[in-house]
């Protein structure tokens, strides 16, 4: 086992695969997408054998027929060899179409079809003579070309040769026909050739696509550095976005930090969600959320609440329904100005009760919210 084969012996990752993709790395098989253009190829010349066999013995006709104009008006060749021409060309036209749309989505059947601008920038490394010839004369490269020629060869020859053998007879009784006989003669055997020609080439690319999986499988293999490199990148990267994370929820916290003493009362799902809204009634047209949140900025804005004195409020229909229609900055919804009343109407008979002025309030679990406004979480 060589050197290399003991340093790539791990699976390749996710990753890992998809880096060989950008670097235009696929498993794929050229002798799959020759063998599905010319079987397609084939089976159109099958189906249109009829008509080509026409047009084939037409332009025999044309051509023969045409000898002693031809001998007599020199230019007259040119005219017939372009009809010959245009009228094999339209024939032809519809088959060329699908080789073309078979060449190009033959590739989706084996590695998928990819398309990288890293494959085809210039990079000076590929210029350096050691490295190419490096590869061009491989050792271990140049024995498995010879393998792989030898062995589609061997598989060609084997049936092609067996072919000749049980229709030797036939093909040695065309030199004995006219030229038009013999076409005509000649297309049940050219059907048979063509299709041991399919079946060769059925053996090749199913040799062809285990040689090229199997050597995929091999080159996307990693290295001991390799993995240790990538598990590096990808946990500076989730480090990085953690601590994108921590600084974001600085500043939202911040920001809750600033707002929230503000409040004139924070509304709470109780733990879920929260949302603080002010009010001021000698200004402010309806009340507003100056800040609002799940989760962690929940928690964050519950406990500035805490520190600061601010008024919680657990009423969890409201808490939600105002979070999922209300945006930040702006005023609440005016089919929540009643609820919102109530509870603001609870925290200044509070405050009064804390100055010693009326009776504790009553906490009103109803609020009447419309049903257009409940949220589920």
């Amino acid at each position: 086992m060589s050197h290399e084969a003991q340093e790539k012996q791990h699976q390749p990752t996710s990753k890992h695969i998809s880096d060989l993709r950008k670097q235009g790395i696929v498993m794929r098989s050229r002798d799959l997408s020759g063998g599905l253009v010319f079987t397609v190829t084939v089976a159109m010349l099958i189906i249109m054998s009829a008509q080509l066999m026409m047009s084939i013995k037409k332009n025999f006709s044309l051509a023969f027929s045409s000898i002693p104009d031809v001998i007599h008006n020199a230019n007259y060749l040119g005219a017939i060899l372009k009809k010959i021409a245009l009228a094999n060309f339209y024939q032809l036209l519809p088959i060329f179409i699908i080789m073309l749309v078979v060449a190009i989505l033959s590739p989706f059947l084996f590695g998928g079809w990819n398309f990288t601008l890293d494959a085809i920038q210039f990079k000076l490394s590929k210029l350096n003579p050691t490295n190419n010839l490096g590869k061009l004369f491989s050792y271990k490269n140049a024995l498995i070309e010879i393998a792989r020629s030898i062995v589609k060869a061997s598989i060609f020859l084997c049936i092609l040769t067996f072919f000749l053998i049980s229709n030797l007879n036939d093909i040695i009784s065309l030199m004995n026909l006219q030229v038009i006989s013999a076409i005509t003669a000649s297309e049940y055997l050219i059907k048979y050739f063509i299709l041991f020609l399919c079946i060769a080439l059925i053996f090749t690319v199913i040799f062809d696509i285990a040689y090229h999986y199997f050597r995929y499988q091999q080159q996307a293999k990693m290295s001991l550095q390799e993995v240790k490199d990538e598990q590096k990148d990808t946990e500076g990267s989730v480090e990085s976005k953690r601590k994108m994370r921590l600084k974001q929820l600085a500043m939202v916290k911040q920001r809750i930090n600033y707002s929230v003493p503000k409040a004139s009362v924070v509304i709470t799902n109780p733990t879920h969600y929260a949302v603080a809204l002010k009010y001021n009634s000698g200004k402010d047209k309806a009340p507003k959320v100056i800040a609002k949140g799940k989760g962690i900025i929940a928690y964050q804005i519950r406990k500035a609440a805490i520190s600061h004195g601010i008024s919680i409020y657990q009423a969890p229909d409201l808490a939600r329904a105002i979070y999922f229609t209300t945006k930040l900055g702006s005023e609440i919804h005016p089919g929540l100005y009643k609820p919102v009343a109530i509870v603001l109407s609870y925290v200044y008979q509070l405050k009064n009760y804390q100055y010693g002025v009326g009776k504790h309030p009553e906490i009103i679990e109803d609020l009447s919210i419309p049903k257009e406004f409940i949220y589920h979480e």
